[in-house]
């Protein structure tokens, strides 16, 4: 019996292998601005024959024109404080010259949290030495404003009134308040009964109450706001022709200092080819990114002359191939970048909308359907309000194949509230203008 042995033999095969090179490249299409800007001058600190000039946002443009960059970065909008955005509600409501006034100065006294740091209505109104019934006004002002919660003077205060802007009434939200330790662990079949709820309205209660904010003012004071500065630049000549380029190519960015590689010749040979890497990889990321922009406008010409105002249905096969590369390296270009477009910053990824098959055979794009669900909940009324199944039923009357849940899916980017929220903001609505 022969024990195992060994064979030695010899196979030929093939298969795809990225130079470092090239691995570079495909890495560095894929930042965003930001990262990039980040990843350049780390890489010339290190390596000395890199020579890195930061785009400087504060320099006044060299000619009578601003530059691409400039009109991006001047564009681009800061994310506003709580009390301005407060302060933007305040000022459209029905109220009083003193409490209008009021309101605003209290906007400004809420912490990170939307909370009042005083406790109470009294203390509020001596220490900004305002009347204790305006004071009253002004606090029930704020409290009325988005995000639901804020202006309240407490966790249990802050809860009460998200709870009561989901449609609870004052009654029913105190008895969710009274056990709220119960609901918080899960004791639903001790609490459910004691306050006159069936198993399904406890796990309701349960469920609204986990999606509460405790702190609904620190979604606006942050400390480092991530403003994202476009790339590219989208305008029409006056020939009515689509024109696409990039807002940080005004000048090079990134070059090669010459003079040191020249007197050290030979020695540093390792820093001299991966700063011409980089450069080669750079300026590979700029012409692939203002290449593919070029084919996205074109293939969305329509809806950025405003021809229409819908999207057309795309993807990035199609552009890829209509470009001869590969799908993964559309999908890196596009990935994290936005253009500008008459003063709108739009992401890249934004401009491919899916396609929805209609009974005539043509697609429609998804961006299509969200504009036809925001026109038919503007033209609701308060006895007209239209739930998800409603809406797609009219979706389905004109021809778009679409399910409740898509419409349901739409409805939440589109950042429109449930129908008996809508139906409860419109008579709210009517009731105050008959009251004027």
């Amino acid at each position: 019996m022969s024990g195992p042995h060994t064979r030695l033999e010899l196979r030929q095969s093939q298969r795809l292998s990225l130079s470092p090179a090239l691995q570079q490249s495909v890495g560095i299409l894929a930042l965003s601005g930001a990262t990039l800007e980040e990843m350049i001058a780390e890489a010339s600190t290190e390596n000395p024959f890199l020579v890195y000039t930061p785009i400087d946002a504060n320099a006044p443009s060299s000619g009578p024109r601003m530059s691409p960059y400039d009109v991006a970065l001047h564009t681009a909008a800061a994310t506003p404080s709580l009390g301005e955005h407060l302060c933007g509600q305040i000022a459209l409501m029905n109220l009083d010259e003193e409490v209008t006034e009021a309101a605003m100065r209290l906007a400004y006294d809420l912490d990170e949290s939307g909370f009042f740091t005083q406790p109470d209505v009294k203390s509020v109104a001596l220490e900004h030495e305002i009347r204790e019934p305006v004071a009253l006004r002004a606090i029930q002002a704020l409290q009325a404003c988005e995000p639901a919660g804020v202006g309240a003077f407490n966790l249990t205060e802050c809860i009460r009134l998200q709870l009561m802007e989901t449609g609870l009434s004052a009654d029913r939200a105190q008895l969710v308040l009274a056990g709220l330790p119960y609901f918080s662990k899960g004791q639903l079949n001790v609490i459910g009964p004691a306050i006159g709820l069936t198993a399904s309205e406890a796990e309701e209660i349960a469920a609204l109450i986990r999606s509460l904010d405790p702190a609904p003012g620190r979604a606006f004071d942050l400390a480092d706001p991530i403003i994202r500065i476009p790339e590219l630049l989208v305008t029409e000549s006056d020939t009515n022709e689509l024109q696409v380029e990039l807002v940080n190519d005004t000048a090079p960015r990134l070059r090669f200092d010459k003079e040191l590689a020249a007197a050290r010749g030979d020695m540093a040979a390792k820093h001299l080819a991966e700063a011409k890497a980089l450069i080669a990889a750079v300026q590979y990321r700029g012409k692939t990114l203002l290449t593919v922009a070029r084919a996205v406008a074109d293939a969305q010409a329509a809806f950025f002359t405003g021809r229409t105002k819908a999207l057309a249905p795309l993807t990035r096969n199609v552009i890829a191939e209509r470009l001869s590369l590969h799908k993964s390296t559309v999908g890196r270009a596009i990935s994290g970048k936005t253009l500008l477009w008459r003063g709108q910053i739009i992401e890249l990824d934004g401009l491919f909308p899916s396609a929805l098959v209609t009974e005539g055979g043509t697609p429609v794009s998804s961006h299509a359907a969200q504009l036809a669900i925001s026109r038919l909940v503007a033209g609701e009324r308060p006895d007209s309000v239209l739930s998800d199944d409603q809406i797609c039923a009219k979706l389905r009357e004109d021809g778009v194949d679409i399910s409740r849940r898509t419409v349901a899916k739409y409805r939440k980017c589109l950042n429109i509230p449930s129908s008996s929220n809508r139906r409860r903001q419109l008579t709210k609505s009517a009731e105050q203008r008959r009251t004027r």
